[in-house]
């Protein structure tokens, strides 16, 4: 009998009172068999969510290892992940969002696969609500992806979602190849997930609903007065994947006209000025713009299942490409 695999859920926790013990309950009501640790890690929010959460734990008979680890301040999303990623003892790991739940059948589905072997990632299917629902997140359709040529392709092309949460990732893989959160960004997942990708040989995927995914008016990812800090994430970003290996050019011109799209995407929704945003994106970034023209922002099999989201993008580069060469006669 195949020894089912210790699980450590890393939930980070600051000003979430209202959700936290929806979020909470949800891993309390975990129908996996095997051994499940739950490490919340205190980032010093103002509100009541750390008296909340162990109340519910005090409150807690089941089998799960509830710990709850305390920053001395305010350190950030990717802090506290770190801190409960090296506090961690399972053979794989699982970060949940304390605003968001999960099915009670979450771990066990996702655990599924490491019946029949090794991977290095296990992910599953995410369904959004509250202020924005409907939004699809897992465009792969294949049940498993071998080998790292495939899996990067998949994740440049955009067929796997970039955010950290509802992945089961083998933490020795994570600590043989020093992959962590870069403190004090905003969209940290992406940078993450690029670094997962280049190194990843095998992934799992379960297409069930597993994952939901609040979206608060209130929250970061939506929050307009940190468009300056989600600049520089994306920036970040790129000068990472400029200065590190990639596998071929291809996979590298397709992240980067990415990346482009989610930075100009962020001067849209912001209302903020295109050519400025433009103009100092293609300043920190060796690529020529024009490729957008020639080989689009995204592959075929994106344009096809997001054209909501490519098409105003595209003509966006259009518009800021004309306006370009207009400035310099």
């Amino acid at each position: 009998m195949i020894k089912l695999p210790k699980i450590s859920i890393i939930i980070p926790i600051y000003n979430v009172e209202e959700y936290i013990t929806e979020c909470l309950q949800s891993v309390m009501r975990q129908t996996y068999k095997g051994e499940i640790e739950c490490i919340l890690v205190d980032d010093c929010g103002k509100d009541n969510s750390i008296s909340v959460a162990e109340q519910l734990i005090a409150d807690y008979t089941g089998s799960i290892a509830f710990r709850i680890l305390h920053h001395e301040h305010n350190r950030g999303l990717s802090a506290a992940r770190n801190t409960g990623t090296d506090a961690a003892t399972g053979d794989f790991i699982y970060y949940l969002d304390s605003d968001d739940y999960i099915s009670d059948d979450c771990i066990e589905v996702l655990a599924e696969p490491l019946k029949e072997r090794e991977y290095d990632m296990i992910l599953g299917g995410v369904c959004t609500f509250g202020d924005c629902h409907g939004e699809k997140y897992l465009y792969e359709d294949r049940h498993e992806i071998i080998g790292n040529g495939a899996v990067f392709s998949s994740y440049a092309d955009r067929l796997i979602y970039v955010m950290a949460w509802n992945k089961l990732v083998n933490l020795s893989f994570l600590r043989d190849n020093a992959i962590d959160f870069l403190e004090g960004q905003l969209h940290e997942d992406d940078l993450w997930t690029y670094k997962c990708m280049m190194r990843i040989e095998s992934i799992a995927i379960q297409h069930n609903i597993l994952y939901y995914y609040r979206i608060r008016h209130n929250s970061i990812m939506v929050s307009t007065s940190n468009i300056n800090k989600k600049a520089d994430s994306f920036k970040d970003t790129l000068c990472y994947i400029q200065s590190h290996p990639y596998r071929t050019e291809e996979d590298y011109n397709k992240c980067i006209c990415y990346y482009w799209g989610r930075y100009l995407q962020l001067a849209f929704e912001n209302k903020k000025s295109f050519y400025k945003q433009y103009k100092v994106l293609r300043e920190s970034c060796t690529f020529n713009p024009n490729l957008l023209l020639l080989k689009g922002l995204m592959s075929l099999n994106e344009y096809k299942k997001r054209l909501h989201f490519a098409l105003p993008i595209r003509l966006g580069y259009l518009y800021l490409q004309v306006r370009d060469r207009k400035n310099q006669k």
